[in-house]
């Protein structure tokens, strides 16, 4: 599996950015600036000169052995150039107010047990006399705190599968499978036989997309394009176009999490976390495990409250706590296919589906002539 864990490897960063200048109050509701309203109509447009900055952070792993992990422990520093004092300091991180500074407080500590991992916002808002404030930011960079677990699997069962299906996304129900396949001008939206593999119901895509992921919620099928930034909604009865939907991202996998929140990936280290009406973005969080990100993260699906991931190109499919982002273990299917079975057009694993209900999950791969019911047991 090394070679596999060496291409998901990334280098620990501690990113560091100063925003500019800007004016807000710190918890009331007046006007910043002190401007009125007809000047800032006037259609008289000048140039502001670019307000200094007065103020400096410094964060800083206090574990200096560490490449920056969940569990550290950071120091916050602050410098000023003697010009201004602050009344008070907000401090928050990944969002969350987490300390208010008083006047000539120029440190603090920052715990990271709690918090997710991957790329963490650092803020820090000073306010000044006068209502104002300046800011400054920085991003840590936490990996994971824990060392995945290495698991296998044991195959329980073998179905046919069309071996022209490039499969992208697959679900599960009431004995059927609904699968997304991919390729230009051979996508498509299918209902398929669980036992024969028989397409009992298709509809393609135009020419111009690139079939993805596949998600289910309540009565309906979302279908993400690969790079058109475009997915589509259907009716699961029918296979009737409903709607389309715009994503900023490309799109790989998609993953409903509950009625509320379906999960995107886009072959980065990125989960993004949509609302399913409007498709807005809820939040973003990273994959990692204690060694860096892990990237190429594709068709997913949830079993059992993680998120599994195929690592695109590997046989490994990850295991993930989707509300940290860490990696709990590596399941690693090698051999699942066998070599007599491969042939010039057979591709990668991809295709993860589960059957809550009767608790099993299936996998298979892009233009794989079988689907498997496998068992997920710990590696020897």
């Amino acid at each position: 599996m090394n070679i596999f864990y060496n291409i998901i490897r990334r280098n620990a960063i501690l990113m560091t950015a100063l925003l500019p200048f800007a004016l807000q109050s710190c918890g009331g509701s007046g006007t910043s600036g002190g401007g009125n309203t007809a000047s800032s109509q006037s259609a008289t447009t000048t140039t502001q000169p670019v307000a200094k900055q007065h103020f400096e952070i410094k964060i800083i792993n206090l574990n200096p052995e560490s490449t920056g992990k969940v569990g550290d422990e950071y120091s916050l520093d602050i410098t000023d150039d003697g010009t201004v004092s602050a009344d008070s300091t907000i401090i928050k991180v990944d969002g969350k107010k987490i300390a208010t500074l008083p006047k000539g407080e120029t440190s603090f500590r920052i715990a990271t047990a709690n918090i997710r991992c991957g790329r963490v916002p650092v803020s820090v808002q000073f306010c000044l006399p006068g209502g104002t404030s300046e800011y400054a930011s920085q991003t840590l960079m936490l990996y994971s705190d824990i060392v995945p677990k290495k698991k296998s699997y044991k195959v329980l069962a073998t179905y046919p599968h069309d071996v022209a299906a490039y499969t992208q996304g697959l679900v599960y129900e009431d004995g059927c499978f609904y699968e997304s396949t991919g390729l230009t001008r051979k996508s498509s939206l299918r209902k398929v036989k669980i036992d024969n593999g028989s397409v009992l119901q298709s509809v393609n895509l135009e020419d111009e997309y690139f079939g993805e992921g596949l998600a289910m919620v309540g009565d309906k099928l979302m279908q993400l394009t690969w790079t058109s930034h475009k997915g589509f909604v259907y009716d699961k009865k029918t296979f009737e176009r409903l709607s389309e939907f715009n994503v900023a991202t490309e799109g790989w996998g998609l993953s409903a999490l509950n009625k509320d929140t379906l999960i995107l990936t886009s072959g980065s280290e990125n989960l993004y976390f949509l609302e399913p009406n409007g498709f807005s973005n809820i939040k973003t969080i990273q994959v990692c495990d204690n060694l860096g990100v892990v990237q190429r993260l594709n068709e997913t699906e949830i079993v059992n409250g993680r998120l599994l991931a195929n690592i695109y190109q590997t046989d490994l499919i990850a295991e993930i706590d989707y509300n940290t982002g860490k990696v709990l273990s590596y399941i690693d299917l090698e051999g699942i296919l066998p070599g007599n079975l491969r042939s010039s057009s057979t591709d990668v694993l991809n295709g993860i589906a589960y059957d809550a209900a009767g608790d099993r999950l299936f996998v298979t791969g892009k233009n794989w002539p079988k689907l498997y019911l496998i068992k997920i047991i710990d590696a020897k």
